[in-house]
């Protein structure tokens, strides 16, 4: 029997100043993101889920790599 694969998009929303290039504010964007993690606090996230069928292990699953 074959194990039913899920594809979980989990996107955290977060509001970041005072950075002035795209992977400055991914970088700040994620560094808050890991304290109110890790504080406790409540953090606005969407989540997508689908199952996957017939993936191919070498095709990337996202376009974009950060």
């Amino acid at each position: 029997m074959e194990t039913t694969q899920w594809l979980v998009t989990l996107t955290f929303r977060v509001t970041v100043s005072g950075v002035r290039s795209k992977d400055d504010s991914v970088a700040a964007g994620l560094e808050q993101l890991k304290q109110g993690l890790c504080s406790g606090e409540d953090v606005p996230m969407e989540a997508s889920v689908r199952r996957i069928t017939n993936i191919v292990e070498e095709e990337p699953v996202f376009g974009i790599k950060w």
